[in-house]
């Protein structure tokens, strides 16, 4: 290996170790990663990273990138003018991304233990300040507690006034958890049971601190899908343990007066599918003078007289925003309306009641099927299930296979991809940078897992 191609090997291996670090500072950062990792891939691997001739995963990861572009500029040029059509372009790199990691994991120039093993320190590390936070006041940088009306306390720790600490601990704690079993040399299994018994409720104290609903549900179903997934006799001691967490973080809930509103509103706040059907079905002819206007309904002359309205409570703000979301994709139900066509569609919409508009549709499902349509939809989710299918027999039958992967990197990767596509969960936007970085980075190692054993075999 010449000079060159070594420190082109060992930056690659750097930045992907790091990559994780990248999160804690915010989409600059992690853009610097992701381009530093494709233009470095692309000097490394040069033509070589687009040999996959009739590689089926990778033809369909290609097609929904081609749709997306072709979904942007078709409405762009014959439609309107989108002022994020741009984008469309930039998100080119999460393709050039995903090849890279990719090859990297065919060729075992990656480490995927190293990989799980940073993941598990960083989101200790920022679990470790949150904790930090809520006994202090302040966390190790100086930022103190976020509290909103009533009472509500968010322990955000390093993250300051954003956010994501919730999201971020439930997709490096998921991957890192699964590093103690490369980390400690221990002869009895139960030990491991142990040690993973102690960080996950470390790991679930952080979140319920961080105060992120929906990452606190994940980690349970992420709990309860590794014990009925799991293959080994140990199983029932994972399962009964995934029972005795649900069992004590519902005392926790109960027994703290600020989590049990919390609980209750985001439980009511469960946008109920026939409520949105029912609303969608409405026809409301006295407001269609007011098209396109971007009147709200709420501000009009109509809103007391409308005769077939009903007012549903806002609670979490999730109903509104799916019925606005459903209500575009079936304006465009095939290819959609391009990148990030939802915040600047949603303005169409809100002339009609129970319509809002946001910057997402808060659903990763959703704002695919705004955004790419319902092919973009099926392309997307059928590289998805394929993935796990395959994953998961090369997982089941791995003590069969010529070339060993350690199961606990087959579990890791098969239940971050399930629990980032779970469809029913609320979430960041899917074409943001934080996510899709985290999105294409598993499905790369997943798409590196599945080519090595086919190319082996």
């Amino acid at each position: 290996m010449t000079i060159y191609n070594k420190f082109l090997n060992n930056s690659l291996k750097a930045l992907i170790y790091l990559m994780p670090l990248s999160f804690i500072f915010g989409n600059v950062i992690i853009n610097v990663f992701v381009i530093l990792i494709g233009l470095l891939g692309l000097m490394y691997y040069k033509k070589n990273i687009f040999l996959w001739q009739t590689n089926l995963n990778l033809m369909i990861c290609m097609l929904f990138f081609v749709l997306l572009l072709f979904s942007t500029y078709y409405n762009f040029i014959f439609i309107e003018q989108n002022k994020d059509a741009f984008k469309a372009l930039k998100y080119i790199r999460f393709l050039i991304f995903l090849l890279v990691i990719r090859k990297l994991i065919i060729d075992e120039v990656i480490n995927i233990k190293l990989f799980l093993c940073s993941c598990l320190l960083i989101s200790f590390l920022i679990s470790t300040d949150i904790i930090f936070q809520y006994f202090f006041g302040k966390n190790i940088t100086g930022n103190g507690v976020i509290e909103f009306s009533r009472g509500v306390k968010y322990y955000t720790g390093i993250f300051g006034k954003e956010l994501i600490a919730g999201g971020f601990i439930l997709m490096f704690s998921t991957l890192g958890i699964f590093s103690i079993f490369y980390i400690f040399n221990l002869n009895k299994k139960i030990y491991y049971i142990v040690i993973f018994a102690l960080l996950t409720i470390f790991f679930l104290s952080s979140l319920i601190l961080a105060g992120n609903r929906m990452p606190v549900v994940m980690f349970m179903v992420f709990l309860v899908s590794f014990s009925i997934l799991y293959k080994k006799k140990e199983k029932l001691y994972y399962f009964l343990f995934s029972i005795l967490s649900a069992a004590l973080l519902s005392i926790i809930v109960i027994k703290s007066e600020t989590l049990i509103k919390r609980a209750s509103n985001f439980y009511i706040g469960i946008p109920n599918p026939l409520i949105i059907a029912e609303e969608l079905k409405k026809q409301y002819p006295n407001l269609e003078k007011y098209k396109n206007s971007g009147r709200q309904f709420h501000t009009l002359k109509e809103f007391k007289t409308t005769s077939n309205y009903k007012e549903y409570p806002f609670f979490t703000g999730h109903l509104p925003i799916y019925i606005t979301s459903v209500d575009l994709f079936l304006d465009k139900p095939f290819f959609g309306g391009g990148i990030k066509s939802f915040r600047n569609n949603c303005i169409k919409k809100v002339h009609l009641p129970n319509r809002v508009c946001e910057s997402h549709p808060h659903n990763y499902v959703l704002e695919i099927l705004n955004d790419t349509g319902l092919i973009g939809f099926l392309l997307l989710f059928f590289l998805v299930i394929n993935l796990l299918i395959n994953n998961y027999k090369d997982y089941r039958n791995n003590e069969k296979s010529k070339i060993q992967i350690s199961n606990w990197i087959y579990l890791a990767i098969i239940l971050s991809i399930f629990i980032s596509f779970f469809p029913f969960k609320s979430s960041g936007s899917f074409f943001s940078t934080f996510n899709s970085s985290f999105v294409f980075m598993i499905l790369g190692i997943s798409l590196g897992l599945n080519d090595k054993k086919f190319n082996k075999r």
